[in-house]
């Protein structure tokens, strides 16, 4: 698939969403910047967007439903959540809601830049089973 690698990345902290839209960037990847879910969630229907990174404390809805209203416009899209402190009880249900994976801000950026490929890398794979199938 011919589709340049994008990234939504959600975060109304400005400090850290501003460091990592530069380090995604510089990465590779075209990356659109967003305050809210709700912001993400009508850019999601806009631009061609295979994973989204978000913090898990959007300002406007529970980051369980936002994982799951990602999935349901656009099943293939990747949903990364980050967190400055994580738990397991918030990664169990991270994950349980449908989430790629579960990360915790500014640790390891290499483990994050692998993290995102693979997401990249099965997005692109359900993007492209997705289409095949409509074509059927």
């Amino acid at each position: 698939m011919n589709i340049q690698s994008s990234v939504l990345l959600i975060d109304d902290e400005r400090r850290s969403g501003g460091w990592l839209g530069r380090f995604l960037r510089m990465a590779g990847y075209v990356c659109h910047q967003v305050e809210s879910g709700l912001e993400g969630l009508s850019l999601l229907e806009k631009e061609k967007i295979q994973v989204v990174m978000s913090d898990v404390d959007l300002p406007d809805m529970d980051f369980t439903d936002f994982v799951k209203t990602v999935k349901v416009k656009k099943n293939y899209v990747e949903v990364i959540l980050l967190t400055d402190h994580g738990s397991i009880y918030e990664a169990i249900r991270a994950i349980k809601s449908g989430a790629f994976d579960y990360l915790i801000k500014g640790r390891d950026n290499d483990a994050l830049l692998s993290v995102l490929a693979r997401a990249n890398e099965n997005a692109c794979t359900h993007y492209e089973s997705f289409h095949h199938l409509e074509k059927l």
